[in-house]
């Protein structure tokens, strides 16, 4: 009974290391290994114009920078708020490089463009034509076509 006990303890043991275990990164971290990055990094606008910041993605060269190679993983940002993190995701900071934060992917996609490319607005013109067809003659086309042949 022991020995079950002993084994059970063990595996939860190892279980919540693993879980509670992960490295979370701190902010002032990731503004030292990303400062040199976020100042080259491109602009984005939101798309209300409201907002401007620098941003980056985060692929496996970031997470080198980061010596992480776990995915996902935690991050405290500016706000001093424990933040999960995926491949993926964006790193972004005010222009002045003050802070930073993260948003998923999708969220960013969806609510930023880049300000050096146009905005891009697709329109769909449709024109009227007052050209009709007159079945008589495609009749005479078609009697033509087989009087040839």
């Amino acid at each position: 009974m022991k020995k079950i006990f002993i084994g059970i303890l063990t595996v939860i043991s190892i279980f919540t290391t693993k879980i509670y275990g992960a490295e979370i990164i701190p902010e002032y971290f990731l503004m030292e290994r990303l400062i040199m990055l976020m100042d080259v990094a491109p602009t984005y606008i939101s798309n209300d114009g409201k907002q401007e910041l620098k941003a980056i993605q985060i692929d496996k060269e970031i997470m080198q920078l980061l010596g992480n190679s776990e995915n996902p993983f935690y991050i405290i940002d500016s706000n001093n708020e424990k933040k999960l993190v995926r491949v993926g995701d964006y790193f972004f900071s005010p222009t002045r490089l003050s802070s930073i934060y993260t948003l998923n992917k999708d969220d960013f996609e969806f609510n930023f463009r880049d300000k050096s490319l146009p905005e891009q607005s697709i329109k769909t013109v449709t024109e009227k034509t007052e050209d009709t067809l007159n079945l008589s003659d495609i009749e005479e086309e078609q009697n033509k076509d087989i009087k040839e042949n």
